[in-house]
């Protein structure tokens, strides 16, 4: 099951950094709640774990947190990238 969660938390990081890089807040909510209500099903599916519980508590702000996270890094990734693309220098000789 590690097989499938880290890579599940790898693939919604980059979704969320995207929406991060590309300035796409609407997507990155869109992508925090998909990843939210599939974090609640693992728990409650996988874990037979309450959904308000403290531990699922904890556990969904360490999510939220991780993807506030990654659309921060993609967002400054993001503008960093365009600030240098804007500074290119012309030769014209």
């Amino acid at each position: 099951m590690l097989y499938i969660l880290v890579p599940g938390l790898v693939i919604w990081m980059f979704a969320c950094a995207y929406a991060g890089y590309h300035k796409r807040f609407g997507l990155f909510g869109v992508v925090v709640v998909v990843g939210m209500v599939l974090n609640t099903l693992w728990m409650v599916l996988g874990l037979d774990a309450k959904p308000l519980s403290p531990n699922a508590m904890v556990a969904h702000a360490g999510a939220l947190f991780y993807a506030i996270s990654a659309v921060a890094l993609g967002f400054l990734v993001g503008r960093i990238s365009r600030a240098f693309r804007a500074s290119k220098v012309d030769t014209d000789e």
